[in-house]
């Protein structure tokens, strides 16, 4: 697998310092970012005992800056609010939703407020669309998962 260069490496590692401290040291703590034409986009691995980031080329290369930052961010958040740690209790893949939304909504809170990223990944407004309103931010993503699970059982 191909890895990040070190010039990205370090423009990316100064810039998260500047966003936190603490994404700067897990970018410097994690494996370095590698490359896999089959990663859907961005992915979080274990490898080695430790965490790394895998994009796929393409995908990554569409990127603008901030949004390569915030994407970073994201993962890191997965790690740091212990999103890895799989409760077989619930559908993985909706878990995952939550997780998102979770996560999106700290960053864009805390971090990347008045930053222009888009609108397709997973937010409150993104996720709950004309319901938005009704639903609380800053919440655990086991809140999410349960609307999620609320909405499903209303569609059947």
């Amino acid at each position: 697998m191909r890895k990040l260069g070190k010039k990205e490496n370090q423009m990316l590692s100064l810039h998260l310092d500047i966003i936190n401290p603490a994404f700067g040291e897990m970018w410097r703590q994690f494996e370095p970012m590698a490359f896999d034409e089959d990663a859907e986009s961005v992915e979080l691995e274990i490898c080695n005992n430790n965490f790394r980031l895998v994009a796929n080329p393409k995908f990554w290369k569409k990127c603008t800056q901030n949004r390569k930052l915030f994407i970073i961010c994201h993962e890191f958040c997965h790690v740091i609010f212990g999103h890895w740690l799989i409760n077989e209790k619930l559908d993985r893949n909706w878990s995952n939703i939550a997780q998102d939304i979770q996560v999106n909504e700290f960053l864009i809170k805390w971090y990347f407020k008045n930053e222009k990223l888009g609108n397709d990944f997973a937010t409150v407004k993104t996720v709950f669309r004309h319901k938005s309103s009704l639903v609380r931010s800053d919440q655990h993503y086991i809140y999410y998962y349960y609307l999620l699970m609320k909405c499903l059982w209303k569609l059947k």
